[in-house]
């Protein structure tokens, strides 16, 4: 049986963190010819007790890393993991003990699909960018928003544009360089989520080896929260399908959309 690794927190709003990913995850999955007989088991970490409203962070108890370990020493002895889903770490300690954990149980073919939390979609602060390299370097693929790539590449967030008339061009270079500090600092893919931007096309682009790929979708009027949880956690799932990186991303963020589409009806 084909089983998803979810580490995440939770969110006592459900809008976030587990609850969603495994919403995500069995939509997903019922979407996919390769499960249509059997659902992939899904297998929850918990990294974070958070209090969240719709609106606000109101409190953090992190899990203890230990612990976190423990869970994914238990889940991996379960049974194979076919991919691995991670969202919020809560801390420096935290991601090298998940780093090391999967450097044990989990095989280094199996993908892993880092959505680097370091906000909570209320606004909490949640984690500093630099805690999160030891993951990075396992990050099969990576995908942070626009503020999370220049928090996490600020190096090649650092370049403005020379001219006005230039900025569309300049933010794309940009992106590619900040794809590139991360892929040097161990990822094999960068896919950066233009849903935090302006204009009216939302615009995500994937950076992997020399490939460049980029994904042109309506901007829709409302948000909601978790769609970043949404989207890593679905991208998972279409990788455990067999799905190629570019169709993983492709495919999940049409499904993503259509989800943004009925929660702004």
């Amino acid at each position: 049986m084909s089983a998803l690794l979810i580490i995440a927190g939770t969110d006592s709003s459900g809008g976030a963190g587990l609850t969603r990913d495994i919403a995500a995850a069995t939509a997903m999955a019922q979407l996919l010819p390769p499960f249509a007989q059997r659902s992939p088991a899904l297998r929850p970490v918990v990294t974070a007790i958070t209090v969240q409203t719709d609106t606000a962070l109101e409190e953090i108890q992190p899990t203890r890393p230990e612990t976190i370990q423990s869970q994914i020493r238990a889940a991996a002895a379960t049974g194979p993991i076919s991919a691995v889903k991670i969202g919020m770490v809560g801390s420096a300690m935290a991601a090298e003990v998940i780093a090391k954990a999967l450097a044990h149980s989990v095989p280094e073919t199996c993908p892993v699909v880092l959505d680097p939390v370091l906000h909570s979609s209320s606004g909490g602060h949640l984690m500093q960018a630099a805690d999160l390299k030891p993951l990075i370097a396992r990050a099969t693929l990576i995908t942070p928003n626009l503020q999370e790539a220049a928090q996490l590449a600020p190096s090649a967030s650092n370049r403005q544009p020379d001219r006005p008339e230039a900025s569309g061009i300049a933010l794309q270079a940009r992106q590619l360089q900040q794809a590139r500090q991360l892929q040097q600092a161990g990822a094999d893919a960068v896919l950066i989520k233009g849903g935090h931007g302006g204009g009216a096309i939302s615009v995500d682009q994937l950076f992997f080896g020399d490939t460049h790929v980029r994904y042109d979708r309506p901007r829709l009027p409302r948000g909601r929260r978790g769609t970043g949880c949404t989207l890593a956690t679905a991208i998972a799932v279409q990788l455990m399908a067999g799905q190629n990186l570019d169709q993983a991303c492709a495919r999940a963020g049409d499904y993503v959309h259509e989800w943004l589409k009925e929660g702004a009806a």
